[in-house]
């Protein structure tokens, strides 16, 4: 008897069907910005509150030294409050995309704890490299002179999240979150 597989309501139309591999990745980024929001809201709530708390300390880690140098003086926020802030957010951003791209996405059925170790990796690389594009993009958007400061550092928030898609599409598509193949047991 052959074996029918489950498809989703939401992979179940003519598009998806016809062009796998483009509809997971535009289906990828929909679910991600579902993600993104919680990452955003956090980002945009955590400067004010980390401003209101003065938080200025950063301890000394070469790291944190190096996202400084990209982050412009002009901005009104401490750099500790910003680099603080884009950590924070952009963790609480992948802790939600990682279940939602596990269940909704990818339909992965591969060892959780070994994609919860790849996606751990991929978060802290996320982390690290939204820690230099952030507050690049932040400085660059900041010299636009007629923008107030909070749409200066929503867009360089939405500009760094947008960048990370170039790495975390491959990532979760072929290491995070693959789908195993179960192999049909045969009883002769």
């Amino acid at each position: 008897m052959p074996e029918t597989t489950k498809v989703s309501r939401l992979d179940d139309h003519k598009f998806a069907r016809e062009h796998k591999e483009l509809w997971l990745f535009i289906k990828s980024n929909i679910v991600g910005a579902m993600g993104a929001l919680p990452e955003l809201l956090s980002y945009m709530a955590l400067c004010p509150f980390l401003t209101w708390l003065g938080v200025t300390y950063l301890p000394k880690f070469f790291l944190f030294d190096l996202i400084m140098t990209g982050i412009d003086d002009s901005t009104i926020y401490q750099p500790a409050v910003l680099v603080y802030s884009f950590l924070i957010s952009t963790f609480i951003g992948q802790a939600i995309g990682f279940v939602l791209q596990r269940k909704v996405t990818f339909h992965a059925n591969s060892n959780v704890a070994l994609s919860s170790f790849l996606a751990i990796l991929l978060i802290i690389f996320t982390i690290i490299a939204s820690g230099f594009v952030g507050p690049f993009i932040v400085n660059l958007v900041g010299r636009i002179s007629f923008l107030p400061e909070s749409l200066v550092q929503m867009i360089g928030k939405v500009g760094g999240m947008a960048a990370s898609v170039a790495w975390q599409y491959p990532a979760n598509r072929f290491l995070v979150h693959r789908v195993v193949k179960k192999e049909k047991v045969e009883d002769g």
